[in-house]
């Protein structure tokens, strides 16, 4: 390898065949290169006519927007298998860290190729974190594939890793519609785990397709409403799947909602149903601030539990 300022002229711009996409905002690296300039050098390889890029493809790009005419760079000649230009390149975004998904996913495709899916060292699975496991490695090729959009999405922190490794081998119409679903929700990443597996496991059950399942009419009247804002529409989202999913489960939470307002309990006392009404552990919680006002929750009370109405409600099924 060798260390020397080329032109840009020689250098092709247009090839991204080592670029690793971040998918993310860089304004904090403009802002350092505008302060200090390209403090790290850029990296290319030799090729017949003209370089082509390994590392720094952003400081190239900050360059020529800047009238740079050369830079200072690293040589990988033209004796260097390409294999061997990716392994240094793969290991310096290890060591360089804070390496988001969308990284990740590219850089495991790479491997996948380089090694063979079942044969990437472990040395390199072990710094992405990432399990050795065949159906494990299998996703993450599939995730590097899906395009840009989905890609862009997780590395600009719209789906998160688990949610896009779950979902990574589904069909692309599929991929569309959950993809624009957690973009318009923008709900926390267990959330978009749970809708993802919800959405999963009622296509399984209806015996319909994922797209079937994402593009029914009530999530439509949900995800089109102007006067719901997107905490809202994850709430009801989350409700219709749940009843998709459980509906005797659902059908039994409103029934026993139905039940308690009926029951008319005071202010300040909640009964409180087991997990999934199995077992016996029912509760009834009392909310006060004076010794009072707990006498007089409790005097309200004990009509009712000692009425046959409550017996109803516990014996339920």
């Amino acid at each position: 390898m060798d260390l020397r300022f080329v032109a840009l002229s020689e250098i092709d711009l247009e090839d991204s065949g080592f670029e690793v996409p971040s998918f993310c905002d860089w304004s904090r690296l403009r802002d350092s290169l505008g302060r200090f300039g390209i403090l790290d050098p850029v990296w290319l390889c030799e090729r017949s006519a003209r370089y082509s890029v390994v590392d720094g493809f952003k400081r190239l790009r900050w360059a020529k927007e800047n009238g740079s005419r050369r830079v200072v760079c690293l040589i990988f000649e033209s004796d260097w298998a390409e294999r061997d230009v990716w392994i240094r390149r793969i290991e310096k975004k290890i060591f360089e860290g804070d390496i988001n998904p969308a990284e990740k996913a590219r850089i495991i495709g790479v491997l996948a190729k380089l090694f063979g899916p079942g044969q990437i060292p472990g040395a390199f699975l072990s710094s992405l974190r990432v399990g050795g496991r065949g159906e494990t490695i299998g996703k993450w090729v599939k995730l590097s594939c899906t395009g840009s959009q989905m890609l862009g999405a997780l590395g600009g922190g719209e789906l998160c890793e688990r949610a896009a490794i779950e979902i990574a081998d589904w069909e692309q119409t599929d991929l569309d519609l959950v993809l624009s679903l957690l973009r318009a929700l923008r709900c926390s990443d267990s959330i978009q785990v749970e809708i993802v597996e919800r959405v999963k496991e009622i296509a399984i059950r209806e015996q319909k397709t994922r797209a079937e399942v994402l593009t029914m009419e009530a999530f439509g009247e949900v995800m089109t409403s102007e006067e719901l804002n997107h905490r809202e529409k994850t709430r009801l989202i989350r409700e219709l799947l749940a009843q998709l999913r459980y509906p005797r489960l659902s059908w039994r939470r409103k029934r026993f909602e139905q039940d308690v307002e009926a029951l008319g309990l005071p202010r300040g006392a909640r009964l409180v149903a087991p997990e999934a009404f199995e077992g016996g552990g029912w509760q009834m919680q009392l909310s006060f601030s004076r010794g009072e006002e707990l006498r007089k929750i409790l005097r309200a009370t004990l009509p009712l539990v000692e009425s046959e109405k409550l017996e109803e409600i516990l014996g339920r099924r």
